[in-house]
């Protein structure tokens, strides 16, 4: 019963018929329907055939384990103005996370040798964190300009920089409209391709800002590192890293509308196409150990809690919206219903053990090139 979703009520208002017109048809009362609608109780295995029929959908159709046919393909929303312009939270508790600052130190003087100002784009910079992380290691007389398409981010980030002392401006502007070529020494994005339907596109602009000789750097995930990457000290390693629904969500929003899951670890390719020279690509050495022996234990767990959406349960509307949505992607209803499981277990373990340790590991991808 746990993976069952009778479609009874959707598939019969799409037929546009009544629940005697069912009950006539199989042999049963309107009552019966009603309580199958309801899921009070199921229909006999015997009946499920002749319902499948009744309806023209296949048995696994009828009982929610395969979506039904013409159900449109929802396009995921994280490339959109609106949708970002409501996670200033999010990017607020969450970008502190992503960087050990000697590292990205290390990158700046022996990796890119960096040891002259430079004007530096950070497209789709969000609130501005980057550019705050990084203006303190570049050579003085360094600038920095922030572009964003959300109004909300650059305006909150804005505030960021007040009595800062950098060099640095943001704007609200989409990156595939901003004028300036030619002009800039880096340009650099962070945690944007993946979320992108055009992320070859958008790599185009980046590469269209730089100057002569510009280093062009993109730093992203690969969700199948991403979400191997997690230990939590008193749960089952193998479960946490199954995940072969979101693979089969992963693909099919990169087939239908170029979501690419896996951008950090192609877009060097992408970088040789669109003719860049000299790339390379190194893992980010950013691994979170957080115990309670930590100073701000509970800011970094809370954090790392919203970053992943296990900070509060799913309610029962949520959950059959995920799981519909997971559908409509070719995963079953099992892999689905295991995906929103494994997620709950995460949420209900954290909340019952206020001292859970863990090790998170994105394995963040930075790739890089120069533009000849």
């Amino acid at each position: 019963m746990k993976t069952i979703n009778l479609r009874l009520s959707e598939l019969r208002k799409r037929k546009k018929t009544t629940q005697q017109e069912v009950a006539d048809a199989i042999g049963v009362s309107y009552q019966t329907v009603s309580k199958w609608e309801t899921q009070a109780s199921m229909p006999d295995i015997t009946v499920l055939p002749e319902l499948a029929e009744y309806f023209g959908v296949t048995t696994d159709q009828l009982l929610g384990l395969k979506p039904l046919d013409g159900e449109v393909y929802a396009p995921e929303m994280s490339g959109t103005r609106e949708y970002w312009g409501n996670r200033i939270d999010y990017l607020a508790r969450t970008r502190d996370s992503f960087w050990n600052v000697d590292y990205l130190e290390f990158l700046i003087q022996k990796v890119w040798k960096i040891d002259q100002p430079v004007n530096v784009l950070d497209c789709g910079c969000g609130i501005g964190k980057l550019g705050l992380l990084m203006m303190p290691l570049l050579p003085e007389g360094s600038t920095y300009t922030g572009i964003d398409f959300s109004e909300n981010l650059i305006e909150y980030g804005k505030k960021l920089f007040v009595g800062q002392n950098l060099n640095a401006a943001l704007r609200c502007t989409n990156v595939y409209d901003y004028p300036a070529k030619n002009k800039y020494d880096l340009v650099i994005c962070q945690a944007v391709l993946r979320h992108l339907d055009t992320p070859i596109r958008f790599l185009e602009k980046m590469i269209e800002f730089g100057n002569s000789g510009a280093l062009i750097v993109c730093v992203d995930v690969n969700r199948e590192f991403e979400n191997n990457g997690l230990y939590v000290d008193g749960m089952d390693y193998e479960e946490l890293c199954r995940h072969e629904g979101l693979q089969k969500k992963w693909q099919t929003e990169l087939h239908m509308q170029g979501r690419d899951y896996a951008s950090g670890i192609r877009i060097a390719h992408h970088m040789r196409k669109l003719g860049l020279e000299k790339i390379e690509v190194r893992v980010q050495d950013k691994a979170e150990f957080i115990s309670p022996q930590l100073e701000d234990y509970e800011e970094q767990k809370q954090n790392f809690l919203a970053y992943n959406g296990w900070d509060a349960k799913l309610t029962s509307k949520d959950r059959e919206a995920v799981i519909s949505s997971f559908l409509a992607r070719g995963a079953s209803r099992k892999e689905a219903e295991e995906y929103c499981d494994r997620n709950r277990k995460i949420t209900e373990f954290f909340a019952e053990h206020p001292d859970a340790s863990y090790t998170f590991a994105r394995a963040m991808l930075i790739s890089f090139g120069r533009k000849v």
